[in-house]
């Protein structure tokens, strides 16, 4: 289950379109990976969302027709070694957005993460303020 789930509507002319997010808050508790798969780690996270998607369970189960699934961390650290991990083991994932604020303002409304471009691992940063 995300931490937070959310659409957005974008408009063009007289044409609407829609983004859903599943939201991560990463505050770097959780192992990156571990040895024993029965154990949580991100990347199982990460591997959960993936069969969601593949398995399209989002439409089935929230009834929304898309998802990506954006993590909000506290570590540039932990950031890029979860998009490097991330890359290693599935050539990138274009569904999975990251981005970085500081611990102490997780619980602050910060607009630059609906303007700024979010890291992908192996492809180019996305930006969701506008559609794809």
């Amino acid at each position: 289950m995300p931490d937070g789930l959310f659409g957005l509507e974008y408009t063009r002319g007289d044409r609407k379109s829609y983004r859903f997010f599943a939201l991560e808050a990463d505050r770097g508790t959780m192992p990156i990976e571990r040895s024993n798969d029965r154990q949580t780690s991100y990347l199982g996270k990460i591997a959960a969302y993936r069969e969601i998607i593949a398995r399209q369970i989002h439409k089935a189960h929230w009834g929304i027709p898309n998802l990506l699934v954006l993590t909000v961390t506290t570590s540039e650290l932990r950031m890029a070694e979860i998009l490097r991990q991330l890359e290693d083991q599935t050539a990138g994932s274009a569904g999975f957005l990251f981005k970085t604020i500081s611990e102490g303002a997780v619980a602050t409304p910060r607009p630059s993460l609906l303007t700024e471009a979010w890291e992908r691992a192996g492809h180019a940063p996305l930006g969701i303020a506008a559609p794809g």
